[in-house]
């Protein structure tokens, strides 16, 4: 006897393991894969995994049941119009910040859904934007705003010629409390304000320049006793 070999069209699809709520961050932990009969989802509203588009940091549109199929009228990516809006919580608005020197570095690794942490350097004598650093002795750093979440990182013009990252144009998009922009353009009119991934932050609660000043002329004092 001579058996017919039926092939049975089949697709790969994305299955929700747990509840999700709208605007939760999607991840390699909120589904898995599973390899059905295509004629199982005949009727339903998804996308095969080969089609579907989820790029760091995609958010779910709306609220979604384990079991449910995802479709990629389910996924907001970065950049999307609706994103923002699905991105900040009550009480926050989307701040747009222009980085640079050494937050050009800490940027170029970072995607929404991060943390970064705002550090800022200031005067206790000089407005250090006007005046530069001639208050050597009265600088102090410490975090004003901690674990502020990425919404977007938008990548500028650059300079063909240049070389270094620092060279580079990056902007952030970051969801911020109203009291929190203030103290961040507070910071930024008298002194220096650098961005740094938030798990990192403890490194910079607060530096003196006394501190380091003290540490620099105690060895070379030791030294000329020598």
């Amino acid at each position: 006897f001579e058996y017919a070999v039926i092939h049975v069209p089949k697709v790969i699809v994305l299955v929700l393991n747990d509840d999700v709520n709208k605007g939760q961050i999607i991840n390699t932990y909120s589904y898995k894969t599973e390899l059905i009969n295509l004629s199982q989802v005949e009727g339903l509203d998804y996308t095969a995994q080969e089609n579907i588009n989820i790029q760091p940091g995609a958010l779910f549109r709306r609220e979604l049941n384990p079991g449910d199929l995802i479709s990629q009228k389910d996924v907001s990516n970065p950049g999307e119009r609706d994103y923002m809006f699905l991105s900040v919580n009550d009480g926050e608005l989307p701040y747009y910040y222009h980085v640079s020197g050494l937050g050009v570095v800490q940027t170029l690794t970072l995607y929404p859904g991060d943390k970064v942490s705002f550090v800022s350097t200031t005067s206790s004598e000089n407005n250090l934007i006007e005046d530069g650093y001639g208050d050597v002795g009265g600088l102090v750093s410490r975090v004003i705003i901690s674990g502020a979440r990425v919404l977007q990182v938008i990548k500028g013009d650059e300079d063909e010629d240049a070389q270094d990252a620092e060279d580079k144009q990056y902007s952030i998009v970051i969801a911020l409390k109203m009291r929190d922009v203030l103290k961040l353009e507070m910071a930024q009119k008298v002194g220096d304000v650098n961005i740094v991934p938030a798990e990192i932050e403890n490194r910079y609660l607060s530096i003196r320049s006394s501190d380091l000043l003290e540490t620099q002329f105690g060895v070379r004092e030791l030294r000329g006793k020598d």
